[in-house]
């Protein structure tokens, strides 16, 4: 890859990325699933929650069952990408995250303060690069029982 090939490659990522955490945080599933994911993805959570799960359309029906009656904020920061052939790479990035949780979620009402990091994998496809592999992981979460 030239130079301005890999900064391309990372730009496209982080474009990515933006729009994982905008679906994510409006619930669009449909630009979840078609523009973020590969069909064989995987996510693994290692916080509160503890789950790994694939392919996506598996995945996609856990997060939103985890989702309902929730509003969630998502903040990514200084991400460390690594282009390891023209359709491949990896990606750390910091995260922080706010869920507000309604009475009828899954895990009860409350709200929750995270701080962590995503360890990503990518994989270019004809349509663009998509994340194959997600796991989060956290540094801290704080969790109120109301908000």
């Amino acid at each position: 890859m030239t130079p301005i090939e890999r900064l391309v490659a990372i730009e496209d990522i982080e474009q990515l990325k933006a729009k994982y955490w905008y679906a994510l945080d409006y619930q669009n599933w449909d630009m979840w699933r078609d523009e973020v994911w590969t069909p064989d993805a995987e996510l693994h959570v290692d916080a509160e929650l503890k789950f790994r799960v694939g392919p996506r359309d598996a995945m996609i029906e856990t997060v939103k069952e985890q989702f309902r009656d929730q509003v969630s904020v998502h903040h990514g920061h200084t991400p460390i990408i690594e282009i390891t052939s023209p359709t491949t790479a990896t990606g750390i990035w910091a995260m922080e995250d706010r869920l507000y949780r309604g009475k009828s979620h899954v895990q009860g009402p409350g709200f929750v303060l995270g701080f962590g990091h995503y360890h990503e994998t990518y994989v270019k496809l004809d349509i663009g690069w998509r994340i194959r592999t997600s796991r989060l992981t956290r540094l801290r979460a704080s969790t109120l029982s109301t908000f």
